[in-house]
């Protein structure tokens, strides 16, 4: 009897740490997962039934579940907006939403990225890119840094800058350590301080 009940609860506790209930939280069935870390999944929800799209961003503690941006495509017309980029630390979501207009205007593309806050639901830092941007680090308290074209651009504690304007700044050189952040230009390595 008592060797049954021990075989019970070890079969119970396998299967828990399979399937832990923190993973549970977030899972939404149809949808792709476009970013996960420890702390949260970030998923685009099943579209099948329309061509509107919906980012949802998910603490896998609480289950919480925030919609970070929506949009339209049907893949089949020039009125079809762009999946926008996503990145992922810890529990805190960047997204650059950005896109061109079809018709010739001055500024024809447009972009912004922003940070959220899974626990708060709260937009953190914010900064127009004005298109697809090569890459993004995040920093604490939602502090972020893009690098656009060959340009380094930072939003953080202190507001928007360019850090470097380029041209030569090299692409997979933008690296964040502590509250350093780092690139290469021309071969010569840059710092700057990225504030919280």
């Amino acid at each position: 009897m008592l060797l049954a009940l021990l075989a019970t609860l070890l079969l119970s506790a396998g299967s828990a740490q399979a399937h832990p209930p923190r993973a549970k939280a977030c899972a939404a069935r149809g949808s792709t997962t476009v970013a996960r870390s420890v702390q949260a999944r970030v998923y685009v929800r099943d579209a099948s039934e329309s061509d509107d799209h919906v980012l949802v961003g998910c603490l896998f503690g609480s289950g919480r579940r925030i919609t970070l941006e929506t949009w339209f495509s049907c893949d089949c017309s020039r009125g079809d907006e762009n999946d926008p980029q996503v990145w992922l630390r810890g529990a805190v979501v960047a997204v650059n939403r950005y896109g061109c207009s079809p018709a010739p205007e001055p500024d024809p593309c447009y972009g912004r990225a922003h940070t959220v806050g899974l626990r708060s639901g709260r937009t953190l830092r914010e900064l127009q890119t004005g298109g697809r941007v090569t890459e993004l680090v995040i920093g604490g308290r939602g502090s972020f840094a893009v690098l656009i074209g060959s340009a380094v651009v930072k939003a953080d504690a202190d507001g928007e800058a360019v850090l470097d304007p380029g041209p030569g700044v090299e692409a997979g050189s933008l690296a964040l350590a502590g509250a350093r952040l780092y690139w290469t230009r021309d071969d010569a390595p840059r710092s700057a301080r990225l504030r919280f």
